[in-house]
This record gives C-alpha cells, sequence and structure tokens, in this order.
C-alpha cells in the first residue's frame, strides 16, 4: 500500500473519531468478556500501556495501584476520560500510532500492553507489525501483550453495509485483502475504515515481531466470536503457542 494510501485511511479515521467521539463512547458496554478474562491476571502496582486506548476504559478495570498510560489520536475521545482515584499515576498522550514517534517519550518495562480495537484500524501489514514490535519493545522481559481486533465477518448485516472504495476515491487496487470501509449510523453519518485481522495474520505479526502467541481465543458479542484474542509474550519468556 503506498504512503498517500495510507495517509488518506488515517485521515479518514482520524475525522470519523474526531466527529463521533461522544457517540462511540456512548455505543461501548463497561468491558467486553474476553478483555475482562485477560485483565483478571493484572496484579495491583503493575504498569500497563494502552495503545488506542479511546477513552481510557481499560484504566478503570485495573486493579488498585497500577500505573496508566493511555495513547490515542483522537484528543476528542481522551477528553471523555477522568483520572481514575483507584490508579496511582494516570497519563493520557495524544499520537498517531503510525505517523509519530510515540514510542520514544516512554521508557521500557511495561507489565502489561493492551492494543484493543486498534490494529484492525491501522492501514499496511508492514504498519501493524512496526507498532507492534514498538509495543514489544516497551515491554518488561516478563510482562504480557493482549491484542484484541473486531471480526467484523461474522456479521453479516454489517458486511452489507460495506462502502465502495470509490467513495473516497481509491479503488480494490489501492488496498489489501481484507480491508473495508464500513458505516456509522449513529447520530449521523459516516465511514471507517477497517482490516479484518485473522488468526493467520495474528500468528504472522507475532512471529516478525519477536513475540510468542501465549493463548488464542475468541470471545464478545451475542455469538461469542467477534473479538479475536491474542495473548503475547516476548519470545525469550515463552516458547508455548496455542493455536
Amino acid at each position: 500500500m503506498d504512503t498517500n494510501t495510507v495517509a488518506k485511511l488515517l485521515a479518514l479515521n482520524k475525522a470519523f473519531y474526531g466527529r463521533f467521539a461522544n457517540a462511540f463512547s456512548a455505543s461501548r458496554g463497561k468491558a467486553e468478556p474476553g478483555l475482562l478474562r485477560l485483565l483478571h491476571s493484572v496484579k495491583p502496582g503493575a504498569r500497563v500501556l494502552d495503545l488506542g486506548c479511546g477513552n481510557a476504559r481499560v484504566a478503570q478495570l485495573l486493579p488498585p495501584g497500577c500505573s496508566y498510560t493511555g495513547i490515542d489520536f483522537s484528543p476528542e475521545l481522551l477528553r471523555s476520560t477522568a483520572s481514575p482515584p483507584h490508579l496511582v499515576s494516570y497519563r493520557l498522550l495524544v499520537a498517531d500510532l503510525v505517523q509519530d514517534a510515540w514510542a520514544k517519550s516512554l521508557t521500557a518495562g511495561f507489565d502489561w500492553i493492551v492494543i484493543r480495537a486498534v490494529l484492525h484500524h491501522i492501514p499496511d501489514y508492514a504498519n501493524r507489525r512496526a507498532v507492534l514490535s514498538q509495543a514489544i519493545s516497551l515491554s518488561s522481559p516478563d510482562g504480557y501483550l493482549i491484542l484484541a481486533n473486531w471480526q467484523f465477518d461474522r456479521l453479516p448485516r454489517l458486511l452489507q453495509r460495506a462502502v465502495p472504495w470509490s467513495a473516497i476515491g481509491l479503488s480494490e487496487d489501492d488496498v489489501e485483502d481484507g480491508d473495508m470501509l464500513l458505516d456509522w449510523r449513529r447520530d449521523g453519518y459516516g465511514i471507517r475504515y477497517v482490516h479484518l485481522v485473522t488468526r493467520e495474520e495474528t500468528l504472522r505479526l507475532a512471529e516478525e515481531s519477536g513475540a510468542t502467541v501465549v493463548e488464542m481465543f475468541q470471545s464478545d458479542g451475542r455469538t461469542g466470536d467477534l473479538t479475536l484474542y491474542a495473548l503475547l509474550r516476548p519470545r525469550c519468556m515463552s516458547d508455548t503457542v496455542d493455536r
């Protein structure tokens, strides 16, 4: 995917979340079952990095004494957050995970890194791999990374609302397999770019980024399979892959 196409898709999503920040935040529940299952293992006092944090819901779900850093490209989403009193530190940063040097502003050694509903909004495989590689470089040697990606192909009614690429001046030849434009119809009409991150791509991303998949499962939604979760560790810590 060329850089102009990447820039156009990133700008599309940035404009979408800027416009629909309040409606999007209101549409989210407190937490998904799959996310709660993994966050249950976070211990009090852990350092947690939340990439693409949105309205920082993850911070509310952490045990007491944790240090939380959240990064998102939407200042509108970040403005809807409030510092949870049970955390010892709470830091929010505005940065684009693809276009900005966000990792340089952080100190490595995070116990948990959450990358939830993020990679499926990043155009181009090389960019998704770069974001994951940077995240792994910020992990502590015995840390964990949580990947969570929307499996929108499980919703036929949603796929019927796919928007043609011509709507934004692109064609199928400009994008990757698994890329789509999906519409939004709450408090107005909007378009988002999404990419289907499959089990196969997750395993490839982990392998090429220096991580091992400890566990992978699907959860959430009425059908219990609308999110693909993967629990990763830096490769030096584990050789177990659950396929």
